[in-house]
């Protein structure tokens, strides 16, 4: 370090430590907070210019309550002859961290890089040349109390530009801007976006708008913002030290001033050595420096002291060789910041189970919706799982959030052969469930036989040995007369039966019963004789002796009967 360098950043430490003497207030509003140091009521004035632009942006966005995934830490400084230019909102230690000064309106500039990180935090990718021209027109409002007024002309105005001021306060046009910005950012095709918001192609509009710009004929308007009362609704809360030193040295790390960031929290640490935001602020600026090993003892003391900066976690489990623990404290990181998007990412990085791997993809870009990549790796994820439904949506959102035509070209060609590999899929799958029913069936039957087979086997087993064959004894000789048909009838007589059988070819033949216990049942079973016309009448064959009786109507005895 030169000597003239060293001089400059004693001077810089010195003034700073100066005023982190002071007594610091802090307030508080949606995601922005206000650091002053000894005046509440610059920082009320500031936090509510900060509000008004929130919500006359919201509104155009069709986003009432625009949020952002850290807060906004603004350090409102006085008005001195050798104070600093404001900076605009840049990442710091644990919150975006910007600066402003005291009584002094926002630059445009500062307003951009407000309204880009608020665009980017609470809406998908809208055309670049929306984009561009929202940031340009909303830098240039102007804020007094609650009278908001917009379509002051940039210095060189372009098309972007013109383009919105026309849309916002042209007759014509008046109040179709939100409907074609919330078309635009559901993903509607611009072409159908733009007629069915203004009833004309984006070619026309982009005509119209050229036309507009080089008029040059630019009027503003001036609306009520939102009703509130910084001096009464806005309540400071008293700061301790070292809060102003650390804001201090918040605020250059933002500023990327690394060496004086250091210093800072050097001189906060030493004047607290309980200091958290101390030890938080050494470790990530010697990260930022590159210097890891630097960095190692202040994370490790951060995290001891159970730090409530999710960066801080999530960079000491990069830094830990330990996959579990390092598991742990991304999971860690992400349940102190639930909107930021990185422990997600890492956590996807580490995952081998692939379910929790999209899991963590797909929360990762739900927080983070302007990542075409990312959205491409949640696709290629839930395609290797065999979700070609979640995979076409996701390659949907990642065409969306494509930066240019010729990402959007490639994406789209992506789609077009995940729709062919999904036909084939399902065809696929189509054929295993039908081959898959074939195999079931044939189970089903097999399992049947072999319960037959089993049953059978159980029932000859239960049976014993299987009985001689049954031979009819007579006394006399066997009888050589026989009838076959069906028994109509049985007659219940004194003393007798009578058999009524019919034949095949239709005669009527009839048969006496003298003693049932006479008569040989062939085949097995017992004698069934059931008095009256037979309501099913069975097949039988019968062998009888010939015996006319006048008396019965019977032309013989039964000897035997056999039942079909």
């Amino acid at each position: 370090m030169s000597p003239e360098v060293g001089r400059v950043l004693a001077a810089v430490l010195l003034a700073a430590c100066a005023m982190a003497q002071e007594e610091w207030v802090r307030i508080r509003s949606g995601p922005f907070e206000v650091l002053s140091p000894g005046n509440e009521r610059v920082a009320q004035e500031a936090l509510g210019q900060l509000e008004q632009f929130r919500y006359v942006f919201g509104r155009v966005l069709s986003h009432e309550e625009l949020s952002l995934p850290w807060p906004l830490r603004v350090v409102v400084l006085r008005r001195t002859r050798n104070v600093e230019a404001p900076t605009p909102p840049r990442m710091g230690r644990d919150s975006f961290i910007a600066s402003l000064i005291a009584e002094t309106h926002p630059s445009p500039e500062w307003l951009r890089a407000c309204g880009r990180l608020l665009l980017d935090a609470n809406t998908r990718r809208l055309p670049e040349e929306i984009e561009q021209g929202l940031l340009d027109y909303y830098s240039m409002t102007h804020i007094q109390g609650v009278r908001v007024t917009l379509g002051q002309a940039p210095p060189q105005p372009n098309a972007n530009w013109a383009l919105i001021h026309m849309l916002s306060l042209h007759p014509d046009y008046y109040g179709k801007l939100r409907p074609l910005l919330y078309n635009l950012e559901q993903g509607l095709e611009p072409e159908p976006a733009w007629k069915n918001a203004v009833g004309k192609t984006p070619e026309q509009i982009r005509k119209e708008a050229s036309a507009w710009l080089g008029a040059g004929q630019f009027s503003t308007e001036t609306i009520s913002g939102r009703a509130l009362n910084p001096r009464t609704d806005f309540r400071p809360e008293p700061l301790e030290p070292p809060a102003g030193l650390v804001a201090m040295a918040d605020l250059r790390f933002g500023q990327g001033r690394l060496e004086e960031a250091q210093k800072l929290y050097e001189a906060a640490l030493k004047a607290h050595p309980a200091s958290l935001e101390a030890r938080e602020g050494l470790a990530l600026t010697a990260l930022a420096a590159g210097d890891r090993d630097r960095a190692r003892p202040h994370l490790e003391a951060a995290v001891q002291a159970g730090s409530r900066n999710a960066r801080v976690w999530l960079e000491a489990a990069r830094n830990e060789p330990n996959s579990a623990k390092a598991l742990e404290w991304l999971r860690k990181a992400a349940a102190l910041n639930p909107r930021w998007d990185q422990p997600h990412r890492l956590l996807a990085e580490r995952e081998s189970d692939p379910s929790r791997r999209i899991e963590s993809l797909t929360k990762a870009a739900q927080l983070s919706p302007r990542d075409a990549a990312l959205w491409r790796a949640l696709a290629e994820a839930q395609e290797g799982a065999g979700d070609y439904r979640g995979a076409a949506r996701s390659w949907s959102a990642a065409e969306q959030a494509a930066t240019d035509e010729t990402q959007r070209a490639q994406i789209r060609q992506m789609r077009r052969t995940l729709d062919e590999r999904r036909r084939e899929a399902e065809a696929a799958a189509r054929r295993r469930e039908a081959e898959e029913k074939e195999r079931e069936l044939a189970r089903l039957k097999e399992e049947a036989l072999r319960r037959i087979r089993e049953a059978e086997a159980k029932a000859n087993r239960d049976a014993g040995p299987p009985p001689a064959k049954v031979e009819p004894w007579f006394e006399t000789p066997r009888p050589a007369h026989r009838v076959q048909g069906r028994l109509r009838q049985v007659d219940c007589l004194r003393g007798a039966a009578r058999l009524v059988i019919e034949t095949t070819d239709g005669k009527i033949t009839r048969l006496a019963v003298r003693d049932p216990s006479q008569i040989v049942v062939l085949g097995g079973g017992q004698l069934e004789l059931v008095c009256g016309p037979q309501k099913q009448p069975r097949s039988v064959i019968i062998e009888y002796f010939p015996k006319n009786d006048a008396k019965l109507g019977t032309s013989g005895e039964v000897a035997t009967i056999e039942y079909r």
